[in-house]
């Protein structure tokens, strides 16, 4: 019956490929069983989930602004142009 028992290294990472991925069923009761007796797994399973929706939710706000974050051509030229000139940087 050892075999069962799973330790909290390996649920970790159980819990991390749930993520990305369908794990197979004996996994997934392993993991819910573990989680249910052992706080600090649930405790890394909630802070994992919270951060892949923040990581998504920061990845969908980049791309929303990413074409309104690039300046246009001639207002790059100018602003590298001022920057050679106060700062004494050697021309490219």
């Amino acid at each position: 019956m050892r075999h069962w028992i799973i330790n909290c290294r390996k649920i970790s990472r159980m819990v991390s490929d749930s993520l990305d991925r369908k794990l197979p069923f004996h996994q997934r009761v392993g993991i819910r069983i573990h989680l249910l007796m052992c706080r600090y797994c649930a405790r890394n399973r909630r802070q994992q989930l919270l951060l892949r929706k923040v990581l998504r939710r920061y990845e969908q706000h980049c791309v929303r602004h990413a074409e309104s974050a690039l300046l246009p051509e001639d207002a790059r030229s100018r602003i590298q142009a001022e920057l050679m000139r106060h700062c004494h940087f050697p021309k490219p």
